[in-house]
């Protein structure tokens, strides 16, 4: 499914409004200046309140590019959503429900399969 080329500076929280961190693996492929994020990457989450003592630590990014590599893996994708923040993050987080992330911004133009 196409989407929106994800990168390691895109502001995302947890549903609890913990904050997403990207370590990138790669430097060398870029979107609007900044790393794009790979299937290699670490998306860990910090800052979790948390419900019920259970609190969020990382995602696991579900939306993968079938044709656009960096350095040599997969990109990771954002299913194309109107430019209104917030949206539904492609990924599952390993936390207390509701597990989903919330994607507050990322760049908009370039899009890959």
């Amino acid at each position: 499914m196409p989407g929106l080329v994800f990168h390691a500076q895109a502001t995302v929280t947890c549903s609890h409004g913990g904050q997403f961190k990207v370590t990138p693996t790669q430097f060398r492929a870029l979107v609007r200046g900044m790393p794009i994020a790979t299937t290699a990457d670490a998306m860990l989450v910090g800052g979790c309140p948390g419900v019920s003592g259970a609190i969020c630590s990382t995602a696991k990014w579900a939306n993968v590019s079938g044709r656009v590599l960096a350095d040599h893996r997969p990109v990771l994708l954002q299913a194309p959503v109107p430019p209104v923040p917030p949206a539904i993050g492609n990924a599952a987080v390993v936390g207390p429900p509701p597990n989903v992330p919330l994607v507050m911004t990322m760049q908009l133009q370039v899009i890959a399969t």
